[in-house]
């Protein structure tokens, strides 16, 4: 029986592109468009996050793993499929709006500028949920966004605090 070898350096790539793809199965309408597919939206986007996260470890503490470099440019990578992921939930599952009330979202750019303020943490407030999905899709982004950036720096200085092995 042969034995299935990973090649953990094209792991993380994939389990983001995937995370990508997901809501435009919605988009298309290929999953129906309800409360609960949010809720599934949240699970799949938060097990491909931890996948990624994961296998960007498991590849970082082999001797072919990834080195410092790529790890910047998966950081870089992500931060933007994931921002575009998240503005793409907003726009479809329309649970997001101004003060003045929540309305049909149609602009992209707004529920781009509106993932990117809770991706960073800036939180400008002129959008905000309109209900409990769009909290429970705020508080999904807000937990991913804050713990993106020391989940990274945390795994590319543990390459320079923790060099791998040479084998003779």
């Amino acid at each position: 029986m042969a034995k299935l070898k990973i090649n953990w350096q094209h792991v993380p790539l994939y389990t983001l592109l995937f995370m990508f793809c997901w809501p435009w199965l919605i988009k298309l309408g290929l999953v129906a468009h309800t409360s609960n597919t949010l809720y599934w939206f949240i699970a799949v986007v938060y097990l491909n996050y931890m996948s990624f996260v994961l296998s960007i470890a498991k590849g970082h503490r082999l001797k072919d793993g990834i080195d410092p470099v790529q790890a910047v440019w998966l950081f870089v990578l992500s931060n933007i499929l994931l921002v575009l992921t998240f503005a793409t939930g907003w726009q479809m599952f329309d649970v997001y709006g101004t003060s003045a009330g929540c309305t049909n979202n149609t602009n992209f750019l707004d529920s781009l500028y509106f993932s990117l303020t809770i991706f960073a943490t800036v939180g400008f407030g002129d959008f905000l949920p309109c209900n409990a999905d769009g909290k429970a899709l705020f508080i999904a982004e807000s937990l991913i966004g804050s713990t993106h950036f020391g989940i990274f720096i945390t795994l590319i200085f543990s390459r320079v605090i923790f060099p791998t092995a040479e084998k003779a």
